[in-house]
């Protein structure tokens, strides 16, 4: 396992966290980068700690697809759409 690799448990867990919090939309949202939306993740109920990148992989995953590949905290477009993510 390399050390980006999540164990299967905890992509299970990352990967419905972002599908029950995360909506797409047209517009990039600039207020939550994947930095910040890990930070969320990592604050709720179910979160533990993660790498950025692993976020990001997971955001990738989930087919969200980042504005700026080249920036180091990717935006996506999106909205939260859990009251619970907020």
């Amino acid at each position: 396992m390399s050390e980006y690799e999540l164990p299967d448990i905890q992509k299970k867990a990352l990967h419905n966290w972002i599908m029950l919090n995360i909506a797409p939309q047209k517009a990039p949202n600039k207020n939550y980068t994947s930095y910040a939306l890990k930070n969320l993740f990592e604050q709720s109920p179910d979160g533990f700690f993660i790498t950025n990148k692993q976020f990001k992989e997971a955001m990738v995953r989930c087919d969200f697809v980042p504005v700026n590949k080249n920036k180091l905290n990717w935006e996506f477009r999106i909205s939260l759409k859990s009251p619970g993510s907020k």
